[in-house]
C-alpha cells in the first residue's frame, strides 16, 4: 500500500515548496499507509494471513498425529500455543480436522511459511518453539516427533539438537551485544544503528504491514523489549546518556 505515501509527499510538497516538507509529508503518509492496512488489509496482507492460518493447524495436526491418535492434550495445547481471531475458527477447524488425519505431506506447510515469513526470522523460531511444546505436552519428544520437528527445523532455517529445549526455551546469551547482533568492540555508532534497524524491523505496526497475523504482534511486542534492553545495558555499560 503506496498511496499514503504519495498523498503526503504531495502535500508536504504543497505546503512546504522543499524537498524537506515532501520527506515529512511522505512519513505522515507512511504512517497512514500502515493505519489503512490495519483496517484494510491488502491482498497480498490476507494472502499471508491465510497462509499462517492454515500452514500452523496443519502441521500442529499432523504433528500431533505423528506417534499416533491425537489426544485432547495435544488439541489443547495447540489452542493454547496458537490463538486466531473468531472470525478464523472455522477455518482452523476444518483445516486441522482434515490434517490430523495423517502425519505425512506436513513439508509443503513449512516451506509456505519459510517462504511466506523468511523476512521474519524470529517468529518462524517462535513458531517451532510452539510445536515443540505441542510434541511435549503428553510426556516428551518421543522419536517421530523428533523426526517431524528437526525436518520443520531445517526447512525454517534453525539449528535444532533433540532432546534440547526449544528454540524460544533455550537459555539466552547474556551478551547484550548478540542480541543486537554486533560485536563487542563495535562503536556506539555501529551499535546505535543496528538497534535502529532491528527496532524498524520489529515494530508490531511495521509487522502487520507484511502481513503477519495481528494475534502474533506480541511476539514483536516481546522481541522489542529484549532489543531496547539490550541497548539499553550497553548505553549504561559504556556511560552513555
Amino acid at each position: 500500500m503506496i498511496w499514503g505515501k504519495i498523498i503526503g509527499a504531495l502535500g508536504g510538497l504543497a505546503l512546504g515548496h522543499s524537498p524537506l516538507g515532501m520527506l515529512a509529508g511522505a512519513a505522515i503518509g507512511h504512517w497512514a499507509d500502515i493505519r489503512l492496512e490495519r483496517h484494510f488489509p491488502s491482498a497480498e496482507t490476507r494472502r499471508r494471513r491465510d497462509v499462517f492460518t492454515t500452514a500452523v493447524s496443519a502441521l500442529a495436526a499432523k504433528l500431533s498425529k505423528a506417534d499416533g491418535p491425537v489426544t485432547r492434550e495435544e488439541v489443547d495445547a495447540f489452542k493454547e500455543q496458537f490463538r486466531f481471531g473468531s472470525d478464523q475458527m472455522s477455518r482452523v477447524a476444518e483445516v486441522y480436522d482434515e490434517a490430523k488425519k495423517d502425519p505425512y505431506g506436513f513439508e509443503p506447510y513449512a516451506h509456505a511459511l519459510a517462504d511466506h515469513f523468511a523476512a521474519e526470522p524470529f517468529l518462524l523460531a517462535e513458531i517451532f518453539a510452539a510445536l515443540h511444546r505441542i510434541a511435549a505436552i503428553d510426556g516428551g519428544i518421543n522419536p517421530p516427533e523428533d523426526q517431524f520437528l528437526r525436518k520443520v527445523a531445517d526447512i525454517f532455517g534453525l539449528a535444532y539438537f533433540s532432546h534440547e529445549p526449544p528454540p524460544r526455551t533455550r537459555p539466552r546469551d547474556a551478551s547484550p551485544y548478540a542480541t543486537l547482533g554486533v560485536q563487542p568492540t563495535a562503536s556506539m555508532t555501529e551499535i546505535k544503528a543496528a538497534w535502529r534497524k532491528l527496532t524498524r524491523e520489529h515494530h508490531p505496526d511495521t509487522l502487520i504491514a507484511k502481513g503477519v497475523p495481528p494475534d502474533y504482534v506480541q511476539l514483536a511486542t516481546r522481541k522489542m523489549a529484549e532489543i531496547n534492553a539490550a541497548y539499553d545495558k550497553i548505553r549504561q555499560e559504556r556511560g552513555e546518556s
